[in-house]
């Protein structure tokens, strides 16, 4: 058995936070793992899981209907997701509290929700459930209903009073939780983005990762979520917290079809040489996940397959080479000054080229254009004009070299044999039989049983079975 209430909140992958929280998840979530006939059941209980006389059931154990069993289900809980809409009725008619949480604070309306099963919802919201009571992680119906994208699951909600404000234990909005939809139709994911701004929900919230929805998005792989947010209006020239700005979290998470779609935004302004918090600039992100061997290297990251390298390359350059672009012009802009010796018009534009580099983080290039600033003011001419010239080639020379000739920090992303990088001729004729690649099925495949066994060892988990739920499970948590 699968239980519900271990559904996943918005990943947040560049913590290594989740990761350890995952683990916990996991080792708590060890004790699930068990035969339902294991867990003590009141008669009210089997009557739904035999689908048998409820009504006679009660009759003879009154006192159970409200009975949390070892599974931590109430009878209401259990006929919500065994979807017996019947059994509600006969449950809620004799005086079932419909507010009842179970032992990790979920209502029985979060589990009409988290199923979608928008009967239940209209049932339970009738008899007077209580829209916006919390779980143990903070987490509301509709962060539930935000995470399915279900348009008519959020409408009732919306119209019962929920609050649009609330957000959960990692200070996710309903917006983030959205990011986290398997719900693949784009008039779904419109719908559902437009009523919850139209209800008051913030586009451009920060959870306490710093990332915005639309960061998260990118997080989470989820291309229609992350087109509707665009769609919505969404800045998306932002960093997190770490610093990571798309571009990072696109290299360790994006699939091709995420990855075509942000190519064609328009990212000027973009520093494709920001460094996050560890260092690392998107390319280097890039790199080190491509070259990532084990399945626990890959927990917070998704390996990509030739094809996604290629479709990351090509925007990556695309963003490097519209700013070279642009710091080719603004020193060819001083050049033309000091050829005139206008040091007023010279220093003008060194000024936005001192500000774009503080922006993006670059303390050697802000000295370097002091440098120059300081031979201007004392008329050293030749000098500074042999500077800005020399500067001038050498980003000339780099916006001629293809992005994947450059060495990352991690090395080359493409090599031969011999440890030559690849040249231009050969990336043309590069395919999937040059390289050994992991898929990203293979690649989740072995951090789980890498995982799974690691820790099941630990636990005593013995049988293929066990062993096969507590997959589902880790992934659910």
């Amino acid at each position: 058995m699968i239980d519900v209430s271990r559904s996943p909140p918005p990943y947040h992958y560049d913590t290594m936070n989740s990761t350890i929280n995952g683990l916990i998840l996991f080792k708590e979530s060890l004790d699930l793992c068990r035969d339902i006939s294991e867990v003590a059941m009141t008669k009210v209980h089997e009557a739904i899981l035999q689908c048998a006389d409820l009504q006679e059931a009660l009759k003879e154990q009154p006192w159970a209907i409200n009975t949390i069993n070892d599974a931590g289900e109430s009878p209401l809980y259990l006929a919500i997701r065994r979807n017996q809409f019947r059994s509600m009725e006969v449950l809620i008619s004799a005086g079932a509290d419909v507010n009842q949480q179970s032992y990790d604070g979920w209502t029985p309306l979060m589990v009409a929700v988290n199923l979608e099963n928008v009967e239940s919802v209209k049932l339970l919201l009738k008899s007077k459930s209580k829209v916006d009571l919390c779980n143990d992680d903070g987490v509301t119906a509709l962060h539930w209903a935000s995470s399915k994208a279900n348009p008519q699951v959020i409408s009732l909600l919306l119209a019962a009073g929920a609050s649009v404000k609330h957000r959960d234990a990692f200070g996710d909005t309903l917006l983030h939780w959205l990011t986290q939809s398997e719900n693949n139709s784009h008039q779904g994911i419109e719908a559902a983005i437009e009523m919850l701004l139209m209800a008051g929900s913030d586009l451009e919230a920060l959870d306490n990762q710093g990332n915005t929805p639309f960061l998260q998005s990118i997080t989470s792989n989820k291309l229609e979520v992350t087109r509707g947010l665009v769609n919505a209006g969404c800045s998306v020239d932002i960093s997190n917290s770490r610093s990571r700005n798309l571009l990072h979290l696109a290299a360790k998470n994006a699939s091709l079809g995420l990855l075509e779609f942000l190519s064609v935004l328009n990212l000027s302004g973009f520093g494709p040489y920001q460094e996050g918090s560890d260092g690392d600039t998107p390319f280097d992100d890039l790199v080190r996940t491509s070259q990532a061997t084990t399945g626990l290297e890959l927990i917070a990251v998704r390996r990509p397959v030739l094809a996604e390298q290629d479709a990351f390359v090509e925007l990556y350059q695309g963003v490097r080479d519209q700013a070279l672009q642009n710091d080719i012009q603004n020193p060819e802009r001083v050049l033309g000054a000091l050829q005139e010796q206008d040091i007023a018009v010279a220093r003008e534009h060194l000024v936005l080229l001192v500000e774009k580099e503080k922006l993006w983080e670059r303390g050697s290039l802000v000295s370097w254009y002091r440098a120059v600033d300081k031979r201007m003011q004392h008329a050293e001419w030749e000098l500074a004009t042999e500077d800005v010239e020399d500067h001038l080639l050498e980003l000339q020379k780099e916006l001629e070299t293809p992005v994947w000739e450059i060495p990352s920090k991690y090395g080359y992303l493409w090599e031969f044999e011999d440890g030559e990088s690849v040249s231009e001729e050969a990336y043309e004729n590069l395919d999937d039989s040059d390289q050994q690649v992991v898929g990203e099925d293979d690649a989740q495949a072995a951090w789980e049983i890498e995982l799974v066994t690691s820790l099941g060892v630990k636990a005593n988990i013995q049988t293929k079975d066990q062993v096969s739920r507590c997959q589902m499970l880790w992934i659910q948590a």
